[in-house]
């Protein structure tokens, strides 16, 4: 039997509104976030797919430096429709195929400048 049934990242934001109108480009819908029980909006849980991410307000002087950017790398079934899915907003996507470790990926930079990288493997 398995013990663990999700992992949901949560990754940093000093512009929380941004940051979810980013991930609701990607097409994650916002689920819940703190207006829901505070004047503040300092955190998010964004949906899609079955996948939840996380968002938590930082102040600029803990976010992590832009050369060292929180990553999650999120596996789909279909690289290229997701990635032409991007392209057609502007995303401007850095791709790699056939990588050592056996897949094809593509990402790009929240503007919180948090990595997302979309994985589909070969096998």
């Amino acid at each position: 039997m398995k013990n663990f049934l999700n992992i949901s990242p949560v990754l940093p934001a000093n512009d929380l509104k941004a940051e979810i109108e980013f991930f609701e480009r990607l097409g994650f819908k916002n689920v819940y976030d703190s207006l829901n029980y505070s004047d503040k909006l300092d955190y998010a849980v964004l949906h899609r797919d079955g996948q939840n991410v996380h968002l938590q307000f930082q102040f600029e002087k803990d976010m992590p430096a832009k050369d060292a950017a929180q990553q999650i790398k999120i596996w789909v079934n279909d690289l290229d429709a997701l990635e032409s899915e991007f392209r057609e907003q502007g995303f401007d996507i850095k791709r790699r195929d056939n990588t050592p470790w056996g897949t094809n990926e593509f990402g790009f930079y929240s503007p919180a400048h948090n990595a997302i990288i979309f994985v589909q493997d070969l096998d």
